[in-house]
């Protein structure tokens, strides 16, 4: 993926859509939209979960660092989290976050760890087609610190069925809540987390930027004039949505301090 340099003029810019995982600049008759560098953090409720998997799960053991990087690097090659970067370096960062993750760098591993074994091929060998990584951090609070499928094993409940099995797992360990993150920008794994019951974290900086995203949409849908009544009240009701969300947490903010509303000064 790469960060996108289109020409328009000013007034083509300012009518652009503003999307939360991108910042948009304008110079040299040029909109520069560039990755935001913005996650999101989530919270889940563990509890007992059905599995329904395509494949084989198993436990994940030392033994499968080496193994990992090719679904790993499939899965996030072309992703927002490594936009602009040559190959080489994406392959030297996977190497680095999945040697992270066994090294304990983010938090202890935990054997609720699973993986999924691709079936074997003509050849009768075996391959490795997603994980879902879970760590324990300082808090003592689960967290799901990776989570890939390989794009040829991915929208067949892969995903769900690896993070279904760790969460089982975490249940029979009396665990009572998961934490998992994303990048904004990121639209299928912020889909999957929603659709799989991860709630945001009240975030201030975010509810920041999707009052400024909702603030935008408004007036650009007024500027363009194709606004239907039952639309900009829809807008309108998304807008104070988020103003009052960011009353509240600039308040608690003043109260308590930044690192009450700023979940990232906690966990990143």
């Amino acid at each position: 993926m790469r960060s996108r340099h289109i020409p328009m003029t000013f007034e083509e810019y300012e009518l652009l859509p503003m999307e939360p995982g991108w910042k948009c600049e304008y110079w040299d008759g040029q909109a520069h939209l560039a990755p935001r560098y913005q996650s999101a953090l989530t919270a889940i409720e563990i509890k007992p979960r059905p599995v329904s998997s395509p494949g084989q799960l198993r436990p994940v053991t030392q033994d499968d660092e080496a193994q990992l990087l090719p679904a790993y690097l499939a899965a996030f090659s072309d992703t927002i989290e490594y936009c602009d970067y040559e190959p080489e370096q994406i392959e030297a960062l996977a190497r680095q976050a999945l040697h992270g993750f066994f090294a304990g760098d983010r938090g202890q591993p935990l054997m609720a760890s699973r993986l999924a074994v691709a079936p074997p091929s003509a050849a009768g060998s075996k391959s490795i087609a997603g994980a879902a990584l879970i760590v324990i951090k300082d808090d003592e609070t689960p967290m799901l610190d990776l989570l890939f499928v390989a794009p040829d094993r991915q929208r067949r409940g892969l995903a769900t069925a690896l993070v279904s099995a760790a969460v089982n797992e975490l249940h029979q360990l009396g665990e009572k809540r998961l934490m998992s993150r994303y990048h904004v920008g990121n639209d299928q794994s912020r889909a999957w987390h929603q659709q799989f019951g991860f709630v945001e974290e009240p975030d201030l900086m975010l509810a920041r930027l999707y009052l400024a995203v909702a603030s935008h949409e408004l007036w650009r849908r007024e500027k363009i004039g194709d606004l239907t009544l039952s639309e900009r009240e829809a807008l309108l009701s998304e807008r104070e949505r988020w103003r009052a969300q960011v009353d509240e947490l600039e308040k608690v903010a003043d109260a308590q301090g930044l690192e009450a509303v700023m979940p990232g000064l906690r966990y990143w």
